[in-house]
């Protein structure tokens, strides 16, 4: 007997004794399944692509807390960078326009939450602008800080010819982590070939707020580590939110609000908290 159970994008296909995952498939996996097997990194659940949809077997979970998952992403990850690390030419236009496009970035978002401020002061307030307004100073000082990180980094590499990537799995949720015998990386639809500091950038973003941002880093350090103009432009992208698509809807709006405050206090524990290690280093 066949049945099948439905969980977001992803069908569970029940056949006899076997369980099939079965979902589109918007990458090639068998080539990036070639490339792991090419760096012997085995932690991945082999895929058939069959008209358009990727089929795999299903792996049964041990039953662990989020904390501990995360935990084990950051294990992996140090696994997978370790494996994949490489040396990339680049040219120096291209390293200039990077750094411009950031700084342009950086530029646009605080003339955004500056006008928002201008344009409020005098208003009657919704709960999502009046908490915005409450906390725009760390808001401007994170988007300061994170220009100054940024022409640290460009100071640092704006001659260099050469830079360290590696295959960021760039999706790091919970739910892209399977425990099974062994732990399993998922969902490898945005992977990319490029500095590490994106897969930490992604586990930061998708997690901050339940996982102890310091303890992890120092994880990874411990295991991979970060040139210094990696983790500068690390910092300048943790610091470097986005605007707030406002909605008719203010519970989601106040929602959406609390998310960035939350967020940027968070990052600047971190933040601080690594400024102060480094101090005792030098």
């Amino acid at each position: 007997m066949t049945k099948i159970k439905k969980i977001d994008n992803l069908k569970i296909l029940y056949k006899d004794n076997n369980k099939i995952c079965i979902k589109k498939s918007n990458r090639n996996i068998n080539k990036l399944e070639k490339y792991f097997i090419s760096k012997d990194f085995s932690n991945y659940i082999p895929t058939k692509i069959i008209n358009g949809y990727e089929i795999r077997n299903f792996i049964d979970e041990v039953p662990i807390s989020n904390e501990d998952k995360i935990t084990e992403l950051i294990y992996l990850i140090c696994i997978l960078h370790t494996k994949t690390t490489h040396y990339k030419n680049i040219e120096l236009d291209k390293i200039k326009t990077f750094y411009e496009k950031e700084t342009n970035e950086i530029i646009e978002l605080k003339k955004y939450y500056e006008l928002l401020f201008d344009n409020c002061i005098y208003q009657f307030l919704p709960p999502s602008l009046y908490f915005l307004i409450e906390n725009m100073s760390l808001i401007i000082n994170s988007l300061d800080k994170s220009k100054i990180y940024l022409d640290k980094w460009y100071e640092i590499v704006k001659d260099k010819k050469r830079k360290r990537v590696v295959l960021n799995h760039n999706n790091l949720k919970i739910s892209n982590i399977i425990i099974g015998n062994k732990p399993y990386l998922i969902n490898w639809n945005k992977a990319v070939v490029d500095y590490p500091i994106y897969d930490l950038l992604s586990l930061f973003k998708n997690n901050y707020e339940f996982i102890d941002m310091i303890d992890i880093y120092n994880i990874y350090l411990s295991k991979y580590g970060l040139l210094k103009e990696e983790k500068m432009l690390l910092y300048s992208s943790l610091l470097k939110i986005q605007k707030v698509s406002f909605e008719d809807n203010e519970i989601e709006n106040t929602k959406k609000a609390t998310e960035i405050i939350n967020y940027l206090k968070s990052i600047n524990n971190f933040l601080n908290n690594n400024i102060e290690q480094d101090k005792c280093k030098c």
